[in-house]
């Protein structure tokens, strides 16, 4: 392709990324995560781990899915399109997934309902996908008077909390730009995260978000948060699949961001910019954030082996 055409698709924003022919991408570390295999009989081609990379095989099982989800809907090119459509099959699967595991709970264990938004108060990390979906869904859901509305005020939500800490962010005066009047106004769409997060304790999560002595030991220690942990894994097991195989078969950069910071980048950017990350930039680099920490107590929430446990040898 010439020079010309690349960017004449990267200015419609219609840039795309083939399927890795020769091998997959590193990560940072060094690591590669997934293999392509393919049946001698059909032909048929699909992704295996390389080694786990979590502590139960179930977790693994459902990464391995989501990357082969990942891998049969791109079909050797990922375009905005088939981005889109995966990141709404994987947002799908995580509900059914947390239902599934919902069902197994000891009748009301479970303390989330409708109106309870406690948890809708924090920095909220999602993948590039999830990011394009919802720009997406507000791009053709709203009218144009409300589409102006809305980046007004994601953006102004980004100015009050841009270089926030997420401890500074755990706070009743930083709402998610998309809770209104209690309730999730993109719930449709709403990011992996949070269709993994299910409280034990109502009560305890209203205390530890709005009493700042309780708070501040919860940022601290971690103290007063009951969540019920197999969805969280869930979302966690989920995401990642989806994010190796875009990372390392199709070479995208699929670095966590933060939610707020990644559609108001969407909505207000350039068209360009979404065909320079379609084509393996880094264009999303400015909504960078999210969940990557490698914290022992975040590892073992996840059920993420240690990286010493996942690395090639």
């Amino acid at each position: 392709m010439s020079q010309k055409r690349k960017a004449r698709r990267a200015h419609s924003g219609t840039a795309t990324k083939k399927l890795r022919s020769k091998g997959s991408r590193k990560d940072s570390a060094g690591r590669v995560h997934l293999t392509l295999l393919r049946d001698p009989k059909s032909g048929r081609e699909g992704v295996a781990l390389k080694h786990p990379i979590f502590e139960a095989t179930w977790q693994n099982e459902i990464t391995t899915a989501a990357a082969n989800t990942a891998h049969a809907m791109l079909r050797g090119e990922a375009t905005l399109e088939r981005t889109v459509k995966l990141a709404e099959s994987a947002m799908a699967a995580m509900s059914r997934l947390a239902d599934g595991l919902l069902a197994r709970a000891a009748a009301g264990s479970v303390a989330c309902k409708d109106g309870c938004d406690h948890c809708c108060y924090q920095s909220v990390g999602v993948t590039p996908p999830e990011a394009l979906a919802i720009a997406n869904h507000l791009r053709q859901n709203l009218a144009a008077s409300e589409f102006t509305r809305i980046v007004a005020h994601i953006s102004a939500s980004h100015e009050r909390t841009r270089g926030l800490s997420a401890e500074e962010r755990f706070s009743p005066d930083y709402p998610c730009p998309f809770l209104n009047e209690g309730s999730c106004s993109i719930y449709e769409v709403r990011p992996l995260s949070c269709r993994g997060m299910n409280s034990l304790d109502a009560d305890e999560c209203s205390a530890r978000l709005r009493q700042p002595e309780v708070r501040a030991a919860f940022i601290e220690t971690g103290a007063g948060g009951r969540s019920f942990m197999e969805p969280i894994r869930g979302f966690h097991a989920v995401s990642a699949g989806m994010q190796l195989a875009l990372a390392e078969l199709y070479g995208l950069d699929m670095r966590p961001l933060e939610l707020t910071a990644a559609i108001r980048l969407l909505l207000t950017a350039p068209d360009t910019l979404v065909g320079e990350w379609l084509a393996g930039g880094r264009a999303l680099e400015a909504a960078r954030g999210g969940d990557n920490s490698d914290a022992p107590g975040i590892q073992q929430l996840t059920g993420t082996l240690a990286r010493n446990d996942t690395a090639d040898r």
